[in-house]
């Protein structure tokens, strides 16, 4: 596991909570789920990728990645966070080799594209993979890391549970968009745990299928976690992502 969770006792030791509604998840259950996360060896990417690449073919068990997220993107009905930004886009390359005078179109197999290729990324990229739903269940169901007070004098678990907030019961149920995914992801670390995907990359006009992309798949949004952030005396800070 990461390092026997040194960033969990991190996070024990010098977490600061402003307050928060009563729906908020507990100090507590933030933490046990971090730990149920990664219950599996929790890998950073370069790790994480070795590991990945080796296991068995027919291995089922999942894994764990803890990354920063530097770019988030939508791909058909899925979104994506990278752990690095990619040097060049699809769209840059198709109008790069069209200039050229190149055929681009998929079907001829002219210009070193293969027929039905489909445009890949780098193999460097770890991809963390989550449907529409799921993102709408993390910004609906896990509070945007809004977490309750664990100083003393703090109510208990059930008692918490039986609050209601004015207003609560009304909120409109916020939709999976590309802006809040990109506000709520881009620049923070993560934890994920889930079923990785490996994928073979173009490379050229070579198909490396041996340094193949990995990709983590989530469907459950207890298996994602924001990390805090840490203010300029390196203490932990947990913040509302979309209300930075």
């Amino acid at each position: 596991m990461l390092k026997s969770f040194s960033f969990l006792t991190a996070i024990s030791a010098t977490v600061l909570i402003t307050p928060t509604p009563a729906s908020a998840e507990s100090y507590q259950q933030y933490l046990e789920r971090l730990r149920d996360i990664c219950s599996v060896e929790c890998l950073e990417p370069r790790p994480f990728q070795i590991a990945a690449r080796k296991r068995s073919s027919d291995a089922d068990d999942d894994m764990a990645v803890i990354m920063d997220v530097v770019e988030v993107r939508a791909v058909g009905d899925k979104f994506e966070l990278h752990n690095i930004a990619t040097d060049s886009s699809a769209l840059v390359e198709l109008e790069l080799l069209g200039s050229a005078g190149i055929d681009t179109s998929f079907g001829s197999g002219v210009g070193g594209r293969t027929r039905n290729r489909v445009a890949g990324r780098s193999p460097e990229v770890v991809v963390v993979e989550i449907d529409k739903q799921t993102f709408a269940d993390i910004l609906n169901t896990n509070s945007d890391t809004l977490i309750a007070s664990p100083g003393e004098g703090s109510k208990s678990d059930e008692e918490s549970a039986s609050i209601v907030v004015e207003g609560d019961v009304e909120q409109e149920r916020l939709q999976a968009t590309l802006p809040r995914l990109r506000a709520y992801f881009r620049n923070r670390r993560v934890v994920v745990r889930g079923q990785p995907r490996l994928t073979p990359v173009w490379v050229g006009a070579r198909l490396d299928r041996r340094r193949k992309q990995v990709t983590l798949v989530i469907d459950n949004a207890e298996d994602i976690a924001l990390l805090p952030e840490y203010d300029e005396n390196g203490e932990a800070v947990f913040v509302d992502p979309l209300n930075e």
